[in-house]
C-alpha cells in the first residue's frame, strides 16, 4: 500500500511539472509571437517611410489599373498592373500576398551608359526618375495586356507584355522589349525589381542565382511561402543575365545597382529582388527579355 501511495504521489508531481512546462512553453510562444508582430509592424512602418522619402513624379503610381485572377487554392493567382506597367499586387497561392504589404514597390529601370550617363526607372511606391512620358495601353485581352512607354527625351521606348499563366504552378510572364530610337549605338544595364514581402511578412530570407532572385519564409515558421523572380526566355547574346538581392526594400539605382547588393543568403531582412541584363543596342535596334514571377 505504501508503495502504491508513493507511486501515485510521484505521478501527481510529474503531472504537475508537465503541466507547468506546457504552461511555460505556451507563455514563451505567445511572448515570441507578440515580439515578432512588433518587429514586423516596425519594419512595415520603416518601409513606408523609406518609400515616402524618395522622389515621385506626377506620373508615378501604385494604383491597380488591371487585375487578373486564375485558379483556386494552391493554384490560385491574382495580380494587378498599374497604368505604367508595375505589378503592385501579387497573391499566390490563395491568401498569400507578396507585394502589396506596406509600400508596394515593383517595376523596371535601366542605365544608359552613354555620355552623359542617364538613369530611367519606375518603381511604383518607391519612386521614379521623372524622365518618362505617359504610358499607353496598346492591347488587352482577358489574360494579357501590352503597355508602351517612351522616355521623355525620346531615346528609348519600353514595351511590356504582361500575361497570366494559369495552371498548378501559375505565374506572371513579363516580356520587356527595349528599343534604341537614337542614331548612335548605346549600352545599358536593364533590370526588373520587386520589394518582396513573402506571404505578407516584411522580413524574409533572400538569395539569388544566375537564373533567379527569391525571397521566402522558412518552413520552421508559420508562413513558409515565397516569391521568385526569374529569367523565363531566351537571352540576348553577351547580356550576362543574373539575379541578385538587396538588403533594403528600395528599388536599385540602375547606374549603381551594387550599392545595396546583398552577398549570400539574407535572414530576417526587409530586402528586395532584382534581375539584371547588360545590353548593347545599335541605332534603331530592339532587344527583348522575358521574366516571370512565381510562388515559392
Amino acid at each position: 500500500m505504501k508503495k502504491l501511495i508513493l507511486v501515485l504521489n510521484l505521478l501527481a508531481v510529474c503531472s504537475c511539472a508537465s503541466a507547468q512546462s506546457r504552461g511555460e512553453a505556451e507563455i514563451l510562444a505567445a511572448t515570441m509571437k507578440a515580439a515578432n508582430a512588433q518587429h514586423e509592424a516596425a519594419a512595415e512602418q520603416a518601409q513606408v517611410q523609406a518609400a515616402r522619402s524618395v522622389s515621385h513624379s506626377p506620373l508615378a503610381s501604385s494604383t491597380c489599373a488591371f487585375t487578373f485572377t486564375s485558379g483556386a487554392g494552391d493554384s490560385f493567382l491574382k495580380y494587378c498592373v498599374t497604368a505604367n506597367g508595375n505589378i503592385t499586387q501579387l497573391e499566390t497561392p490563395s491568401g498569400k500576398e507578396h507585394i502589396a504589404i506596406g509600400a508596394a514597390g515593383e517595376g523596371y529601370g535601366f542605365c544608359d551608359l552613354s555620355s552623359p550617363v542617364v538613369r530611367y526607372f519606375d518603381y511604383a511606391d518607391f519612386g521614379d526618375s521623372g524622365n518618362w512620358g505617359t504610358a499607353t495601353l496598346t492591347s488587352q485581352t482577358a489574360k494579357s495586356l501590352k503597355i508602351v512607354r517612351t522616355t521623355a527625351d525620346g531615346i528609348w521606348t519600353l514595351t511590356q507584355t504582361i500575361s497570366q499563366v494559369a495552371g498548378m504552378s501559375p505565374s506572371v510572364k513579363i516580356v520587356m522589349t527595349i528599343k534604341n530610337n537614337s542614331n548612335t549605338t548605346r549600352s545599358l544595364f536593364f533590370m526588373r525589381y520587386a520589394d518582396v514581402d513573402a506571404a505578407g511578412a516584411v522580413q524574409n530570407s533572400l538569395d539569388g542565382t544566375v537564373k533567379s532572385a527569391f525571397g521566402w519564409n522558412s518552413d520552421a515558421g508559420n508562413n513558409p511561402f515565397g516569391l521568385v523572380l526569374q529569367n523565363a526566355g531566351p537571352v540576348p547574346p553577351d547580356s550576362s543575365p543574373s539575379g541578385f538581392t538587396q538588403n533594403v526594400p528600395n528599388g536599385p539605382d540602375p547606374c549603381n545597382f551594387a550599392a545595396h547588393f546583398a552577398s549570400g543568403t539574407q535572414i530576417a531582412t526587409d530586402g528586395s529582388l532584382a534581375y539584371l541584363y547588360a545590353l548593347n543596342l545599335s541605332k534603331g535596334m530592339s532587344k527583348t527579355v522575358t521574366l516571370s514571377y512565381r510562388g515559392l
